[in-house]
């Protein structure tokens, strides 16, 4: 599985962020918004958040380091990231943002 390492931060719950942690049973999935990358940037891309694989939950207004990401369309996300890509997470609206960090392989 192709993934990508991105440091992901989660809004406060006041900012209209989630009201529980991320992670807690297992990997966290939902849509991301490339609105800086032109070619990703008309619609969402379903995305996993390997929580698991680190041993890591993110709390709501916290920034975590090092996630491994999964996209669901791997072959029409991964050739446009970049390290310093941004986007942003949504679950019935924006949850949070994040930023490509690594790309390995």
């Amino acid at each position: 599985m192709e993934t990508a390492i991105a440091r992901i931060r989660l809004k406060a719950t006041e900012e209209g962020g989630k009201r529980s942690p991320v992670g807690l049973g297992g990997d966290f999935g939902c849509p991301v918004f490339f609105r800086d990358v032109e070619a990703l940037s008309e619609h969402g891309y379903d995305c996993r958040l390997l929580l698991q694989r680190v041993g890591k939950t993110i709390a709501p207004g916290d920034t975590a380091e090092n996630i491994p990401l999964a996209f669901l369309s791997p072959e029409e996300v991964f050739p446009h990231l970049r390290i310093g890509v941004r986007f942003q997470l949504w679950e019935a609206g924006e949850i949070g943002e994040g930023e490509i960090t690594e790309i390995p392989g």
